[in-house]
């Protein structure tokens, strides 16, 4: 009998697309669901005498697996997150300064690849060449990315459930008063209850006659929020997004030293406010638009 509570996630960068790395890191991870197996079912169609199914055959084989992470600094400075190599296939650039800082941003060119062993019970199912998409989530509780990739597949085998070293992992520090602030939306200071950031990427599996790769082909960042309801005098969202005006989004989160996480999108546009209510108080809730301006330079996730 597999037991669904015995889980397994390994990752690791890719050196050459779509080659196994000799070392794979486990990823400490929630809500994972894998789809082995994915593709296109061909019908043959075939002239018979009698009636009947069709049989088809598969082909253009791939697989899938999305999940969550905490997001949560590595707690040294200049130390990248355990998560960084997931965002770096998912099209960002990781920029280290030695006891400082880490840096994620976008990039348009030459995306990373990873390679990844997930386990259920004895089944394993490798992933390789895979790239794919994010999401940052921030309500209450925990702060998490929710990531979605697709890779080349690789048939599964049999094997003993690898030992897990989460040490790279720490705690997270949970959203709130004291440790979530300066929320800035159009440079004014409004009280979130909700924030999410979509990196809009459009991944594909392209197979040709002769090959097969997992393709990043486009960004279109994206996000949505709540916040409570402003008067019209302090600052009107309304004509803001009549006009399509743009503005800053800023937010921080957790203590400073390796813990801090912060969240800068300086062109983002908002679109179609709606009131909305939360525990008998009005709120605002927008979607959210996130701009280039020069390239590659609408969002920064930044760890310090």
């Amino acid at each position: 009998m597999i037991k669904w509570s015995q889980t397994s996630l390994l990752a690791a960068i890719e050196a050459t697309y779509g080659t196994l790395p000799a070392v794979l890191n486990a990823m400490l991870t929630k809500d994972i669901e894998v789809r082995p197996l994915e593709g296109e079912e061909v019908e043959r169609g075939l002239n018979t005498p009698y009636l009947g199914a069709e049989e088809t055959m598969f082909t253009n084989e791939y697989a899938g697996i999305s999940f969550k992470v905490e997001l949560v600094g590595s707690g040294t400075l200049g130390l990248a997150p355990a998560w960084g190599p997931l965002m770096r296939a998912c099209g960002m650039a990781e920029v280290i300064v030695a006891d400082t800082s880490v840096e994620y941003t976008p990039v348009s060119d030459a995306v990373e690849s990873v390679a990844m062993h997930f386990q259920l019970g004895r089944n394993k199912h490798t992933l390789l060449g895979a790239q794919g998409s994010y999401t940052i989530e921030l309500e209450k509780g925990i702060p998490y990315l929710s990531f979605d990739f697709k890779g080349l597949y690789v048939p599964p085998s049999d094997n003993a459930l690898p030992a897990a070293d989460f040490s790279a992992w720490p705690k997270p520090i949970p959203l709130g008063a004291g440790r979530t602030t300066d929320f800035l939306l159009h440079d004014f200071e409004v009280v979130p209850s909700k924030l999410s950031i979509d990196s809009g990427n459009e991944v594909e599996f392209d197979p040709t006659l002769t090959t097969a790769k997992i393709e990043f082909l486009d960004r279109a960042m994206s996000g949505s929020v709540n916040i409570a309801a402003p008067n019209i005098a302090d600052i009107d969202f309304f004509s803001r997004a009549l006009n399509s005006q743009t503005g800053n989004l800023q937010i921080k989160h957790g203590p400073a030293g390796g813990h801090r996480v912060t969240i800068s999108c300086p062109k983002v546009q908002v679109k179609q406010p709606k009131y909305v209510e939360r525990t008998k108080k009005a709120e605002i809730e927008m979607a959210l638009a996130i701009l280039p301006s020069a390239g590659n330079d609408e969002f920064s996730l930044l760890l310090d």
